[in-house]
């Protein structure tokens, strides 16, 4: 199908208020994105819960990955099923109430702390939770495959006798679930089968305890959007299977302002995330065409056109179209018409490049800037509790603790006895986390206090780093 924007989807998903009914020096639209094209789950909005600790979506993530639904499990509802299971007397039943309440419930909501169990957890009230799960499961790419290594998982664990007895009670409640929602488009490509590569392992392996789980998913999740805003931001040109080195700090070690992870690091993302919510309305307008089904991004489009020069101009003046719809229902800001026109790769790429500065000089120019920053804040405030850490005049860092150092060894080492240091910090480097010498120099000396160093020569290519149990 040729590419045309179609006007009428536009006033539709944008809610324009017709010129009759409002001044033509008023804002008459609504920015609202994920409704033709889904790019990241954040909403615009101040009140929002923001999910800085993605335990909080791991119940969501297997419900989904799993393709089941579940009932809200009611303490004494199960206390009756397990009793049911069991030969227990009246007196005795108390106790038994109270250790099942101890063991899986707080605040009267079940709580999972086993793989058997985490698709069983009491449903959120966060919302924002429950979309940045659909959001993970989306861009990971999880499929049929990946049930099954969850399923395999399940049946191994190592349950003590109430986890047993909760898991045989719970799945009644369990039910078919059909995913019919629009999914999130993925910008990149690579990250999906090593996480499934990691994912799967860490299955077979008895690595599902909530704390490895989330730190799977953190990992990936922050790869993910990290790489995804340079490819955005590359429009056009962009590639789906490139990556840029962005470079950590240990938490432990003192930085220097010239160090790659205060240069090549945050501060080189930071600009990047600032176009988050840009991106995602540029993307939006794009994709008001007639196929629902069909979303488009910068790169899509360009493999769309080809070397056809035709059809580059013919896109191009589509595209023109949006921009003028759009800009016609933004009366409260009067300076588009100074937006310098944009070097790209083509009429095309020019073309969506200004349609994007149109976005960004709106949102930063108006009263709108605080919707932009609310959107930002929703992946920044996650990444500055889980990734970030303050140098003070070195800057904001990507910082690896004791912890990320631990959990990213076991994954790369996976059942070798032994692994070479300079190999280690290529798998590292696999999974989107770059060390300079002086990190890497401060991680082997960790290592060595340890006693993971397994040294065969002086030479550092000799040094290897034993499996951790």
């Amino acid at each position: 199908m040729d590419y045309m924007f179609d006007e009428m989807i536009f006033k539709e998903t944008f809610n324009v208020q017709d010129l009759d009914t409002k001044s033509q020096d008023v804002y008459r639209l609504r920015h609202n994105p994920n409704k033709r094209f889904k790019l990241f789950p954040y909403k615009a909005n101040g009140k929002i819960h923001i999910v800085c600790e993605l335990e909080e979506i791991i119940s969501e993530f297997f419900k989904l990955a799993l393709a089941i639904e579940t009932e809200e499990i009611v303490f004494e509802e199960l206390c009756q099923k397990m009793k049911k299971k069991l030969v227990i007397s009246k007196d005795d039943e108390p106790i038994f109430e109270k250790t099942v309440k101890k063991m899986f419930f707080q605040d009267n909501k079940f709580m999972a702390k086993n793989i058997g169990l985490y698709a069983c957890q009491s449903k959120t009230e966060n919302k924002s939770a429950e979309e940045l799960a659909f959001f993970v499961f989306c861009i990971l790419g999880l499929d049929d495959m990946d049930c099954y290594f969850i399923q395999e998982a399940r049946k191994k664990y190592p349950y003590n006798v109430m986890e047993s007895l909760v898991v045989d009670s719970v799945e009644s409640i369990q039910k078919e679930r059909c995913i019919s929602e629009k999914k999130y488009f993925a910008v990149i490509n690579g990250i999906q089968e090593k996480f499934k590569s990691d994912f799967r392992y860490m299955l077979a392996n008895g690595m599902t305890e909530p704390e490895d789980i989330s730190n799977l998913l953190d990992l990936y999740y922050f790869y993910y959007v990290t790489q995804t805003c340079v490819a955005l931001d590359n429009f056009g040109s962009g590639n789906r299977d490139n990556r840029v080195d962005f470079y950590y700090a240990l938490d432990w070690e003192k930085v220097s302002g010239n160090r790659k992870c205060c240069v090549n690091g945050w501060e080189q993302l930071q600009q990047k995330i600032n176009h988050l919510f840009c991106h995602s309305i540029t993307l939006e307008l794009i994709n008001q065409h007639k196929d629902e089904n069909l979303m488009y991004d910068y790169i899509m489009i360009q493999e769309y056109i080809g070397d056809d020069t035709e059809k580059d101009l013919l896109v191009a003046e589509e595209i023109k179209k949006v921009e003028k719809a759009y800009v016609d229902c933004i009366g409260d800001y009067k300076k588009f018409g100074e937006i310098v026109e944009p070097n790209g790769v083509n009429h095309t790429d020019r073309a969506i490049k200004h349609l994007f500065k149109c976005v960004e000089e709106q949102f930063l120019n108006t009263e709108r800037k605080r919707a932009n920053r609310f959107y930002i804040e929703k992946f920044e405030e996650y990444a500055k509790n889980r990734w970030l850490k303050n140098r003070r005049k070195s800057g904001i860092v990507l910082n690896l603790t004791e912890r990320d150092i631990i959990f990213l060894t076991k994954i790369a080492l996976r059942d070798a006895e032994k692994i070479r240091l300079n190999d280690l910090f290529k798998e590292y480097e696999t999974r989107g986390i770059f060390l300079d010498q002086t990190s890497r120099k401060f991680l082997q000396e960790f290592f060595t206090k340890l006693n993971l160093i397994d040294k065969k020569s002086d030479s550092g290519d000799a040094q290897y780093v034993k499996r951790i149990l």
